[in-house]
């Protein structure tokens, strides 16, 4: 006899349609994630990730809390003590977010173009964490520099663009440290 799921299962099955989503984006590319395909990953029935997620966009914006937390979780890693903790947390999650972070990353731009809102969390994230960059400094052009590399490095690497090669990583990364550090 087959267990019959109850909407309470469906609900708890949401990490687990994220998690198939991921899979698939890191296995065959952002642009192969559709309900079907994460239906049949994660073993749930067609309806029970539609119970979830009603829509591709849906479940795309699903992700982007997901990652969102991810973010929020390695922004609070970095010592409360270290002058301007946002921005040392989000120079790190820049170098910390791999190939499926980008795919899926880039599979969230895509869907934004229709639906510019879709964006919304992550512009209101943003917001919020410039707001506390510039507050934990005295110098907030200084901040604002740093700030405007490291979204320019984010999407460098998000969209592949030339980086100037993997000797200059270090150094890049060492120059931004020490120009946050500087910060007052």
């Amino acid at each position: 006899m087959s267990e019959q799921k109850t909407p309470e299962k469906s609900r708890n099955a949401s990490a687990k349609i994220l998690g198939a989503a991921r899979t698939i984006a890191a296995r065959e590319g952002a642009g192969k994630v559709t309900i079907d395909a994460v239906a049949k990953e994660s073993g749930l029935s067609k309806g029970g990730v539609l119970y979830n997620y009603p829509t591709k966009k849906a479940l795309l914006s699903g992700l982007l809390d997901q990652m969102l937390i991810e973010h929020r979780e390695l922004v609070g890693k970095v010592s409360e003590q270290s002058p301007s903790q946002t921005l040392h947390g989000h120079l790190m999650t820049v170098f910390r977010s791999g190939n499926l972070n980008e795919d899926l990353s880039m599979a969230i731009l895509a869907a934004s173009a229709s639906d510019p809102r879709l964006l919304d969390p992550l512009r209101d994230e943003m917001t919020s964490h410039l707001e506390h960059i510039l507050t934990e400094t005295s110098d907030p052009a200084g901040a604002m520099i740093a700030v405007l590399a490291i979204q320019g490095m984010r999407f460098q690497k998000l969209l592949d663009l030339p980086n100037g090669g993997a000797a200059l990583r270090e150094p890049i990364i060492e120059r931004l440290r020490k120009i946050i550090d500087e910060l007052d």
